[in-house]
C-alpha cells in the first residue's frame, strides 16, 4: 500500500460515512442490543477491509475540494447508507406488523413486553415474529448479502454522485409491500377470527342474556393459540420467502439511485 495522502484519507472517510449510516439504520446491525461504540468500530473495520477492494475512481476526492463539496458529499453518503438500511427495515416492519395484527385479533394487544432488539415495548407476537425474522435473516446469510450489496454500491454509485432524489418514490413503492406482508402472514388469523366473531354475534342474538364480553375473550384467545401452534412450523419458510425479496429490493434500489 502506498503512503497515505489527503485525498485517500478523505475518500476513506466518505466510505466510512456510508458504511456507518447503513449499520446505524439497517436490519440486525442497528439493533439496540449493540452499543454505538461497537457499531462504529464494526463500521471502521468494514471500511478498512472494503476500501482496498473499491475501485479508486468511484471514491476519488480531489485534494483541492472545498468545504461545500465535502459537506454535500457527507450528506449524500449518509442518505445513501440510510436508504440501503431502510429497505431491510421496511421488510422487517412488515413482519412485525403481522404480529401486531394477530395480537390485536386474538386479544393479546394489551400484553406488551420489552423488545430486547429495539429496546421498546411491542406486542408479544410481534416481538416473537421480529426475533424469528432476525434468526432467519442470519441463517440465509443476510448480513453477508448486505455487506456484498454495500460493496457493490460503491462500484455503481460513486461518492457524491447518487441520484438520491429517486430513492423517495422507490421507498414508497417498497412501503406498500410492508402492508402486503402484514396481511399475508396474518390472513389466516383474520379470516378465522372474523368467522368466530360472526358466530359469537349469532350466539349473542340467540341468547341475549349471555355475557359475551366474558365468553368472547377466552374463546378468541384459545382459538388464536391453537392457530399459532398450527402456523409456527411454517413461519421459517414464509419468512424466508419474504426476506428473499429484501435482496431484490436492495439490488433495485442501487440500480435506481445509481447515476
Amino acid at each position: 500500500m502506498g503512503s497515505l495522502t489527503v485525498d485517500m484519507i478523505l475518500s476513506a472517510f466518505l466510505v466510512f460515512v456510508r458504511i456507518a449510516a447503513l449499520i446505524m439504520s439497517g436490519p440486525f446491525f442497528s439493533t439496540a442490543a449493540f452499543p454505538k461504540q461497537i457499531k462504529l468500530f464494526f463500521a471502521l473495520v468494514t471500511t478498512i477491509l472494503l476500501f482496498s477492494a473499491i475501485p479508486g475512481d468511484t471514491v476519488f476526492v480531489p485534494t483541492d475540494a472545498d468545504g461545500f463539496f465535502l459537506l454535500t458529499a457527507i450528506i449524500m453518503e449518509v442518505l445513501v447508507g440510510v436508504a440501503l438500511g431502510l429497505v431491510g427495515q421496511l421488510v422487517f416492519a412488515g413482519l412485525e406488523m403481522a404480529g401486531m395484527l394477530i395480537s390485536y385479533k386474538t386479544g393479546l394487544s394489551f400484553a406488551n413486553m420489552v423488545d430486547s432488539m429495539n429496546q421498546k415495548q411491542s406486542a408479544v407476537i410481534g416481538n416473537l415474529f421480529g426475533m424469528v425474522a432476525v434468526l432467519i435473516f442470519l441463517s440465509i446469510d443476510g448480513d453477508k448479502v448486505y455487506i456484498s450489496a454495500l460493496a457493490k454500491s460503491f462500484e455503481l454509485i460513486p461518492v457524491n454522485e447518487a441520484s438520491i432524489h429517486l430513492a423517495g418514490p422507490y421507498m414508497l413503492e417498497i412501503a406498500t409491500y410492508l402492508f402486503v406482508i402484514g396481511v399475508q402472514i396474518s390472513s389466516p388469523f383474520i379470516i378465522v377470527l372474523f368467522l368466530l366473531d360472526v358466530s359469537l354475534a349469532i350466539f349473542a342474538r340467540i341468547m341475549p342474556q349471555a355475557n359475551m364480553m366474558f365468553i368472547a375473550l377466552p374463546v378468541k384467545f384459545g382459538v388464536g393459540i391453537a392457530l399459532m401452534i398450527l402456523v409456527v412450523p411454517y413461519l421459517p419458510t414464509a419468512f424466508n420467502m419474504m426476506l428473499q425479496h429484501l435482496f431484490d429490493f436492495l439490488a433495485e434500489l442501487i440500480g435506481t439511485i445509481s447515476p
